[in-house]
């Protein structure tokens, strides 16, 4: 049987060509077939793993994420407080600017004091200050 096939291959001819050549393309094609496989199957596996680490690095920044919205919340709140602080300050700043203003007007309107008396005056808004002055305390 051997003999036989050995003597169709041997004989030559187009038909025993054309399965030698049948035959190793179809392995060629086969070989082909089977180092794209492992090709692709390493591919897969080096996706898993950098899916993987991906995956990780995605639940690290949602955790990011989380905490930095609830910092921005809290300078948002923090930022709040101290507006209605500041208002009340506002308030508290325009009262007293008030009086200032009201004593500056009144020193300014004051009749001009006569050269005699320039000493009992200074004396007397001096005395008059350090009273209201320890009357602010």
């Amino acid at each position: 049987m051997i003999g036989k096939l050995l003597g169709f291959f041997a004989g030559g001819g187009w038909a025993s060509a054309a399965v030698i050549a049948a035959v190793a393309v179809s392995t060629g094609f086969a070989a082909g077939w089977k180092l794209n496989g492992w090709r692709l199957g390493a591919d897969v596996a080096e996706l898993r793993g950098a899916n993987a680490a991906y995956a990780g690095a995605n639940e690290r920044c949602g955790v990011n994420v989380a905490e930095v919205k609830a910092a921005v919340g809290e300078i948002v709140k923090q930022g709040e407080a101290r507006a209605v602080q500041a208002a009340k300050a506002i308030k508290k700043a325009e009262a007293a600017a008030v009086v200032h203003i009201n004593r500056a007007a009144g020193i300014i309107n004051r009749p001009p004091v006569p050269p005699e008396k320039q000493c009992d005056t200074v004396r007397d808004e001096q005395v008059e200050y350090v009273r209201g002055r320890h009357d602010e305390r």
